[in-house]
């Protein structure tokens, strides 16, 4: 015990510290193999026991409990579990019975940023297939280095023709019955094994060589331990479309490389690729790609076009079997639908990350919204089911769609600074790596909360960010999918919406290619224009919430650019919830700003919804049962900020209680 602080260390290194205040740091996530004589004061967590054993510094007798789910912050249930006192300031912490730590007071992590490149030397390797000329052609020259792959890194070729042709322009030295792995690799270190990592371009120039374009990503990523590689499709570039199935076989191929090499006997990289944890990404069109990737990851075969055979990808073709651990997949500036599987639209069901930029001038849209609304759905039949994963999205105001490969020159309007981008997708896709493959779960914060990134300094203030998170533990209030009536909320939850003070429509967000909202999804409309008291309310019966723990609430809301907003002023709003007795309120500028919609590169404005996440525990610090909850309601009172005018017009979605 400190002066106005209470520590918890593993190691002699400081693990949790509890202020006087009850503000609380996570220095990061800890695993042991073994059991140990515990110290007075340490923490220690076992690997696949899920125990927690806490020795307090003041007795030399552990206490313990489970830890079946993972840390949350900023609540605290008294007298259910092991709780943390501290003498002045009451309970400070409580590890529940049903392993969710919770803990009182603003909570930071010990966090550094992730764009700072890791402790591991990295060396440089190409892979490539044998037997590869490029030297015919004058156009292919920067691809001659795929001719001389380094020592043991030798490759196969395969046959997507199937799913695409390779352009008759350049002239390849090889057609698509034997295209080959080739791609660019960093590989960290050390004994291993590795996560992996791997990225694959979109469409561009083919004479231009688009694979070094993510090598900033990869030295960052390997330097931290993961193998990270960018795969080489420039041969599905030029004239082609809807190629973007071959691109995900392509990818799925790749991986399956690796597969390959670390069971070989003898290979640099046997026994160091951890398959367990394979996380891809793709940009543009390739972008695209990874979400089909991400299906036919899950598939023994498939139909590519309409009327046409199954192709086998069980291996007994030569392609694949697949089924890789994909922790994560990862699309920038994505194209949508220029492959239209047989099956329909493309529902991403792993862990899907997507940024985009606001002044994109090739894939000006962001139509990778609509695949962002498909992915992790809402079963209707069973709406309390779990999803597979989570889903974020980060939109960026000013970004472009060509810096965030370095060797793409800038082909749209005024925008930020390549560095500027370059920064944020390190920060995003360390963060991402770091969270999921490495399993420091304490970066996955970023995911939740984009102001993390510029608090801590990683990224500038001065740029507008937007971002979406919904987490796989869920239960939708309303959700708006199910039906078109306004007064009821979403199953399983039992109440009603009251609607009769405010102008509410219920709307497909879908208004093509121009409008405001372009997205595959239902969501509500509210408008209002004075006076102050102008409100939406969900009314919950007694009961009528099924049991959960669930500690946060979640919303998507964003500003439309209709008459009642104002151009490039922030929107706010009153959130107060009731347990039936007593109401308490919070303002959703407190919680992150309701921007006015980014201006496109074609002068049209687009409406991208800012989740926000709103702690129930700043509901409960003020009294309210926020087990018990009777109320959720939206009252617009507040005026545009910088203005005394009490108007607005937003759009919500996906209203739920969260983790």
């Amino acid at each position: 015990m400190e002066a106005a602080m209470f520590k918890i260390k593993k190691s002699g290194l400081d693990v949790i510290t509890i202020a006087d205040n009850g503000d609380i740091t996570f220095s990061g996530f800890y695993q042991e193999t073994a059991l140990k004589t515990l110290q007075a004061g340490e923490l220690k967590i076992s690997k696949g026991l899920g125990i927690v054993h806490l020795a307090t510094a003041s007795a030399g007798a552990a206490r313990s409990t489970c830890l079946r789910k993972r840390l949350f912050d900023r609540a605290v249930f008294p007298n259910q579990g092991l709780q943390i006192k501290r003498l002045s300031s009451g309970v400070q912490a409580e590890l529940h019975p049903d392993g969710d730590l919770y803990v009182k007071g603003k909570v930071a992590n010990s966090l550094t940023n992730p764009a700072n490149p890791g402790p591991l030397p990295v060396s440089q390797v190409v892979y490539a297939a044998p037997g590869l000329n490029y030297s015919t052609n004058p156009a292919l020259s920067q691809y001659l280095l795929f001719q001389s792959p380094t020592a043991g890194y030798q490759t196969r070729r395969i046959n997507i023709s199937d799913f695409s042709d390779v352009p008759s322009s350049p002239v390849w030295p090889f057609n698509a019955s034997n295209v080959p792995i080739n791609g660019l690799l960093r590989v960290p270190l050390g004994a291993g094994p590795f996560p992996l990592f791997l990225i694959v371009h979109g469409n561009h120039e083919p004479w231009e060589h688009s694979t070094p374009g993510y090598i900033y990503l990869l030295d960052l990523l390997a330097s931290h331990g993961i193998l990270a590689c960018s795969v080489d499709c420039n041969f599905l570039n030029g004239a082609n479309y809807g190629e973007t199935d071959a691109r995900a076989i392509v990818h799925l191929e790749h991986v399956k490389q690796f597969q390959i090499w670390n069971q070989q006997s003898g290979h640099p990289l046997f026994g160091k690729v951890d398959m367990t944890a394979v996380m891809i990404a793709g940009h543009s069109q390739g972008g695209e790609g990874v979400g089909h990737a991400s299906a036919f990851n899950a598939l023994n075969s498939v139909v590519p076009d309409p009327g046409g055979p199954a192709v086998p990808l069980d291996g007994s073709a030569g392609l694949g079997p697949y089924h890789f651990n994909l922790r994560a997949v990862v699309a920038i500036a994505p194209t949508e639908h220029q492959y239209k599987p047989v099956a329909g639209k493309v529902v991403v069901t792993d862990n899907y990350f997507l940024l985009h930029g606001s002044r994109d001038g090739d894939v000006w849209t962001f139509p990778g919204q609509q695949t962002y609304d498909r992915a992790q759905p809402i079963n209707l039949s069973s709406p309390t089911q779990e999803a597979n994963g989570f889903k974020s999205l980060l939109w960026i105001y000013g970004a472009n769609h060509n810096f965030f490969n370095s060797v793409w020159s800038v082909d749209d309007g005024p925008t930020i600074t390549r560095t500027q981008q370059e920064t944020i997708a390190k920060v995003y896709f360390s963060a991402l790596a770091q969270g999921i493959l490495l399993r420091r779960s304490q970066f996955l914060d970023l995911l939740k909360n984009f102001q993390l990134s510029q608090v801590l300094g990683w990224i500038p203030s001065t740029i507008p960010l937007v971002n979406q998170y919904q987490d796989n533990q869920r239960l939708f209030l309303a959700h708006y999918e199910e039906d078109d009536v306004l007064t009821t909320p979403s199953s399983p939850v039992n109440g009603s919406i009251d609607v009769s003070n405010i102008a509410a429509q219920e709307l497909i967000f879908d208004q093509g290619y121009s409008g405001n909202l372009y997205q595959q999804t239902k969501g509500l409309k509210v408008e209002w224009l004075g006076p102050p008291g102008r409100r939406y309310v969900i009314n919950i019966n007694p009961g009528g919430l099924p049991v959960n723990t669930l500690h946060v609430l979640a919303l998507r809301v964003g500003q439309t650019n209709g008459a009642n907003n104002q151009v490039d002023k922030l929107q706010n709003f009153t959130l107060q919830i009731s347990d039936g007795a007593l109401s308490r309120s919070i303002r959703s500028a407190d919680i992150a700003p309701l921007l006015y919609p980014a201006a496109l590169l074609g002068g049209a404005r687009r409406t991208v919804m800012q989740t926000l996440r709103i702690p129930l525990s700043l509901f409960a610090a003020q009294g309210v049962n926020v087990r018990a909850i009777r109320q959720i309601t939206f009252l617009f009172d507040q005026p545009i900020i910088g203005t005394t005018a009490t108007q607005g017009s937003l759009v919500f979605d996906d209203i739920q209680l969260s983790h």
